[in-house]
C-alpha cells in the first residue's frame, strides 16, 4: 500500500471521470479517491463529502488533494476544511497525466511527490502542432 493517498475534487464529474480514465490505463488505483460536487451539493454538501473521504484515508501517512480550479467552491471548501491538517498537500488544477504519474511513481516523500506532480501537470501541456513542427525541422 502506498503511504500517500490522492483525492481529486471537482465541479461536476471531472474528478470521478479523470480517475476512471486513469484506471482504464493502469488498472485500479486503490490509494486514489474522487469527490464530485453536484449542483445541488453547494458548499455544505461538498464539505460533508470531503469529511467522508477524509475518514476513508485516515490510515495514510500523507494525502495529496487536487482541486479542479483555484478559487472555485471545491478549492475554497478544501482549503477551509484541510488547511490545518498536516498530512495534506493541496494542488489546484489536475489532469490525467498527473493522476497516472501518481499511480506509477515510486516517490515516497509527499512533498517531493507533490512538487513532481505539479511539474508533470505543467510540462504535459503542449501545442502539439508546434511540437511536431519543431521535430520535423530537425
Amino acid at each position: 500500500m502506498k503511504k500517500t493517498a490522492l483525492i481529486l475534487i471537482s465541479h461536476g464529474r471531472m474528478a470521478e471521470e479523470t480517475l476512471k480514465s486513469a484506471e482504464m490505463i493502469v488498472g485500479n488505483i486503490d490509494s486514489a479517491y474522487a469527490v464530485s460536487m453536484d449542483a445541488k451539493d453547494g458548499a455544505e454538501g461538498l464539505k460533508k463529502k470531503i469529511k467522508e473521504v477524509m475518514d476513508e484515508v485516515k490510515g495514510y501517512s500523507n494525502i495529496i488533494v487536487m482541486v479542479d480550479l483555484i478559487g472555485g467552491t471545491p478549492s475554497n471548501v478544501a482549503t477551509t476544511e484541510l488547511f490545518k491538517n498536516e498530512k495534506v498537500k493541496l494542488i489546484s488544477g489536475f489532469n490525467l497525466g498527473m493522476v497516472l504519474e501518481f499511480a506509477t511513481s515510486y516517490i515516497d516523500d509527499a512533498e517531493e511527490l507533490k512538487d513532481h506532480l505539479v511539474e508533470v501537470g505543467k510540462s504535459g501541456i503542449k501545442d502539439v502542432f508546434k511540437e511536431i513542427a519543431g521535430i520535423m525541422k530537425n
